[in-house]
C-alpha cells in the first residue's frame, strides 16, 4: 500500500495531482482546506475496513511530512550565500547595462566593479526568466517533463469525461427508467415521468403516454400539468360527428363474438324507427354459420315491423343492398367468426365488395382486454373502417385501452353504449368526457387497491398479535 499527501491551489489541482502519481485506481482518503489551498490524502492499493492498516497510513504521512521538511531546509538560502547571490545579482546586471565600445567606459564599468559603485547605481534590473542551465535541468528534461504534464492533463480529462458520461446515464437511468421506456436516449423530467407514470394508471398505451407526456412543458405545477394532459388526450381522441340516427346510411357492424353487435342494431333501429317510422328501415344479417344465428334479429325485425334480409352463404350481398336502397337506415350484422375460422375470409371479401357506400364500423367490448382490442382491429382493417363504436361502457373498469386504439389508429368513435336496455342505452360520444371518465376509473381502482392493501396489512398484524 503507497499513501500520499498532496497540496494544491483548488481541489481540482489536487485531483490532478492525484491522478498523476497514483493513477486511476488511487482512492481518497481524507481531504481538507488548509492555508495555501486543499490538502488531500491519498493510496494506492488500498482496502477499505482493515483498520490494520491505519498505522501503515500514519507512518507514510509522517515519513513524507519529514522528508518535505528536510527539503525544505535545504532550499533555504544561508544569509551569507543569500547576501553573495544578490551582489552578484547586481554586478552582473551593471555590466550588463554598461557601456563597453570604448575603452575609457570599459575602465569605468570595471572601476564601479571594484569599487562597488554599482550598488549606487538607479538601473532597475529587469526581471528575466532562469536558463534551463542555471535551474539545473536541461532542455530534453523540461520537454519530458512538459510532455508528462500534458500526458497527466489528457489522463486527467478522460477520466472526467468518463465519470461525466456515467453520471449522465445514472441520471437518465433515475429519471426516465419508467418515463420514457420508447426514447431511452431522451430522458423526461421528473414532473413528465409523473404524468407518463398516470397515462400508464389510466390504461393508454406506453406509446401514446410518452407522445402525451412530453409536449407538456415542466414550469407548471404536477396537477396543472395533468390537466393539459387530459386535454392532450381529448384532443388527440378521434370522434365522428353527430347526426347517425338522423342522417341515417348504411352500416355494417363487424367484431368479434359477444361485442355486443346485434344489441346495438337493435338499439339503433328502435331509436330510428321512433323517429322515421319502420318503413324507412333495412335490416341484414351475414350471419349463417351458428345454430339460431338469427333469432335474436329476427326477433327485432318482429317487434319493430321492419324488413329482415339474410345473405346465404357464398351469397351476393351487393344484391341486397340494391334491393333495399329506398330505405333510409340499412343496418348489417356480421357473424363473430375468429380469424382462424375458414369463413372469415368468405366474410371479409364479401364487406370488401360491397364498396364505400357500406360504413364498416368495428365494435369494440370495453371489457376486453387491451391486446384483444387491438388484434381485433388488426383483424378487420382490411375491411376498411369508418369508425368503431364502444359497447359494455356499463361493465368495465377501464377506458384506456380502448381509447389508446381509437387514438392511435385515427378510428374515429361513433357510438357508445352503456346498458342493455333497448333503444335507451346508446349515445354519441364526447372526447372530454371519456376521458374524464377514464380519470375517474383510474382513481378508483386505485382507491381500491390502497384498501385492499390496508385491510391484508391490518389482517396481518392482528394474526401477529393474537400469535396465529
Amino acid at each position: 500500500m503507497k499513501v500520499k499527501r498532496f497540496t494544491a491551489a483548488n481541489m481540482q489541482q489536487a485531483l490532478r495531482l492525484v491522478s498523476q502519481e497514483l493513477g486511476a485506481d488511487a482512492v481518497i482518503l481524507s481531504s481538507k482546506k488548509v492555508s495555501v489551498g486543499f490538502e488531500v490524502v491519498a493510496a494506492l492499493d488500498y482496502q477499505p475496513g482493515h483498520e490494520q492498516d491505519r498505522p501503515e497510513i500514519e507512518r507514510q504521512l509522517r515519513l513524507q511530512q519529514e522528508l518535505e521538511d528536510a527539503r525544505s531546509a535545504s532550499r533555504e538560502p544561508q544569509p551569507a550565500l543569500k547576501k553573495r547571490d544578490e551582489r552578484y545579482e547586481e554586478r552582473m546586471a551593471f555590466a550588463g547595462q554598461g557601456d563597453l565600445s570604448s575603452k575609457e567606459s570599459l575602465s569605468a564599468v570595471l572601476s564601479g566593479l571594484k569599487n562597488d559603485d554599482f550598488s549606487r547605481s538607479n538601473t532597475v534590473t529587469p526581471a528575466r526568466s532562469p536558463a534551463p542551465e542555471e535551474t539545473g535541468r536541461s532542455a530534453a528534461e523540461d520537454a519530458m517533463l512538459q510532455r508528462r504534464v500534458e500526458q497527466g492533463e489528457e489522463r486527467y480529462n478522460s477520466v472526467i469525461q468518463q465519470m461525466s458520461g456515467e453520471l449522465r446515464d445514472l441520471k437518465d437511468w433515475m429519471v426516465s427508467h419508467q418515463g420514457s421506456a420508447w426514447d431511452t436516449r431522451r430522458p423526461l423530467t421528473w414532473q413528465q415521468s409523473q404524468l407518463w407514470q398516470r397515462c400508464q394508471d389510466v390504461g393508454l398505451e406506453a406509446a401514446w403516454a410518452d407522445r402525451v407526456a412530453s409536449r407538456i412543458d415542466g414550469d407548471v405545477p404536477l396537477e396543472d400539468a395533468w390537466n393539459k394532459a387530459l386535454k392532450l388526450i381529448a384532443s388527440d381522441l378521434p370522434v365522428a360527428p353527430n347526426g347517425l340516427l338522423d342522417r341515417g346510411g348504411i352500416y355494417a357492424l363487424v367484431g368479434p363474438t359477444g361485442a355486443g353487435k346485434t344489441t346495438t342494431i337493435g338499439k339503433l333501429a328502435a331509436q330510428f324507427v321512433i323517429r322515421h317510422g319502420a318503413e324507412s328501415v333495412a335490416l341484414i344479417t351475414l350471419d349463417n354459420y351458428r345454430v339460431a344465428a338469427h333469432d335474436q334479429l329476427r326477433t327485432f325485425s318482429r317487434i319493430l315491423g321492419v324488413a329482415l334480409h339474410v345473405v346465404p352463404v357464398n351469397g351476393d350481398l351487393n344484391k341486397v343492398l340494391d334491393s333495399v336502397r329506398d330505405k333510409k337506415l340499412v343496418l348489417v350484422d356480421s357473424a363473430g367468426l375468429a380469424s382462424q375460422d375458414p369463413h372469415f375470409s368468405v366474410q371479409l371479401s364479401m364487406l370488401k365488395q360491397a364498396g364505400a357506400r357500406l360504413k364498416k364500423l368495428l365494435v369494440l367490448p370495453l371489457t376486453s382486454q387491451g391486446r384483444c382490442l387491438q388484434e381485433n382491429y388488426e383483424h378487420f382493417k382490411a375491411a376498411g373502417l369508418a369508425g368503431c363504436v364502444f359497447t359494455k361502457l356499463d361493465e368495465c373498469f377501464s377506458l384506456g385501452p380502448a381509447i389508446s386504439i381509437s387514438a392511435l389508429t385515427q378510428l374515429p368513435v361513433t357510438l357508445v353504449t352503456d346498458g342493455p336496455h333497448i333503444p335507451d342505452d346508446v349515445h354519441y360520444p364526447d372526447a372530454d368526457k371519456l376521458v374524464k371518465l377514464a380519470e375517474q376509473m383510474a382513481r378508483m381502482a386505485r382507491t381500491r387497491w390502497q384498501a385492499a392493501e390496508a385491510m391484508s396489512f391490518a389482517t396481518q398484524h392482528s394474526s401477529i398479535q393474537h400469535g396465529v
